[in-house]
């Protein structure tokens, strides 16, 4: 594919998830679903965002989000709006946060709001506002490169094509730089928050996980069992402590 060909794609993914938004709540199938047709309907509503033909969600990985306890188990095996709201919500997020910062994170939802809709409203709003904020920065550079290319390269076409790499490396390192530094704050954030929602039972988790690798496409079985062990050691603690403030 020529550089010209790859421009054009560039800029055509950008003009199209600048205009992207997540399914508002009343819009998501409000017959429940099984998981084939999850599946489907996940990998299908989020392709915009995705450049890569890959899939965004699997099986493997909705068992192991209900095993980690991240989102409940489905009834008579179908998943119902509740489900679908999540995880549309995880598969925005799971490339930036592990299983074990999802947990934590959806069980902060209890101190929102009990109604899922407007938890999910709320998610909406952010993400969508976020996406477009970025997305339309990057789209104006690389508008402003295609220009310049167009111009240049009627004088030196491959001086024209090195110069457009060039820029567009530059944008490359700057988003990553950002990202990177984004993340570690993040992680800094979440890190006090699974002390504070765990305590002991952080402990047992951080023996047993260690360090967690970054989430991926096939989303560790040990991991959500290891975060399920963690939830039902919170669980008993939360027991123990509340039949001591009884006696």
């Amino acid at each position: 594919m020529t550089m010209d060909e790859e421009l054009k794609n560039l800029q055509d993914w950008l003009e199209n998830a600048s205009l992207y938004e997540l399914p508002a709540y009343k819009e998501l199938p409000t017959v429940p679903l099984y998981m084939e047709q999850v599946i489907g309907y996940i990998n299908k509503t989020l392709t915009p965002l995705s450049p890569r033909d890959s899939e965004i969600l699997t099986s493997y990985m909705v068992n192991n989000y209900v095993k980690a306890k991240i989102i409940k188990e489905p009834e008579r095996k179908k998943y119902n709006e509740e489900h679908l709201g999540y995880l549309l919500a995880i598969c925005s997020l799971k490339n930036s946060l592990t299983m074990s910062e999802l947990s934590h994170l959806i069980a902060l939802d209890t101190d929102v709001s009990a109604d899922k809709s407007v938890l999910y409203s709320f998610f909406r709003l952010m993400s969508t506002s976020i996406a477009k904020s970025t997305i339309a920065l990057a789209k104006q550079r690389v508008d402003r490169f295609a220009k310049e290319y167009e111009k240049n390269k009627e004088a030196d076409p491959e001086k024209a094509e090195k110069h457009l790499i060039d820029s567009l490396g530059l944008i490359a390192l700057r988003m990553s730089i950002q990202s990177s530094v984004n993340r570690i704050i993040a992680e800094l954030f979440l890190n006090a928050i699974e002390k504070a929602q765990s305590n002991s039972a952080y402990e047992i988790e951080r023996k047993k996980q260690h360090k967690v690798e970054k989430h991926s496409a096939k989303a560790s079985k040990h991991e959500a069992e290891s975060i399920s062990e963690m939830k039902e050691a919170l669980l008993k603690e939360k027991k123990k402590l509340s039949k001591e403030e009884k006696k």
